[in-house]
């Protein structure tokens, strides 16, 4: 999967969609590859049904530090043509001045190969491919 991206950008702000009981939901993620875990704010996932304060403390790492919030298991997470099922969140809302709906950590990105490439602006997740081949 390839996308594109302002290399320009104080960030890179990835869509996503959200799967829930109730329904799916639209989700502007900041990438966040100094993020241990994915964070979706509280009002996203009870959007899609879900009950954050349901779900278990948690800490987890950013870019910013450690926080705490609460793990909530999510039917679907869609990103970068890219679905993890059954999938944790952590809910957590970060201050007002921040406009995106959450960040996708590095447990999204795990088991795949995503390239940034600020040159041409462009985005790419996928499957691990050996950087070697064999001689024929």
């Amino acid at each position: 999967m390839s996308d594109a991206f302002d290399p320009k950008a104080p960030s890179i702000r990835v869509r996503g969609v959200l799967v829930g009981p109730q329904r799916a939901v639209d989700v502007l993620f900041r990438l966040d590859t100094g993020a241990s875990r994915t964070s979706v704010r509280s009002h996203i996932l009870r959007l899609a049904g879900y009950d954050p304060s349901a779900g278990q403390p948690l800490r987890f790492r950013s870019a910013t530090g450690i926080g705490t919030g609460l793990a909530v298991p999510v039917r679907h997470l869609v990103a970068l043509d890219q679905t993890r099922d059954s999938f944790l969140v952590i809910a957590h809302d970060p201050p007002p001045a921040v406009i995106t709906d959450g960040l996708l950590g590095l447990d999204f990105f795990r088991g795949l190969v995503l390239t940034l490439d600020f040159a041409r602006g462009r985005i790419d997740l996928g499957p691990s491919r050996p950087w070697w081949r064999p001689w024929r």
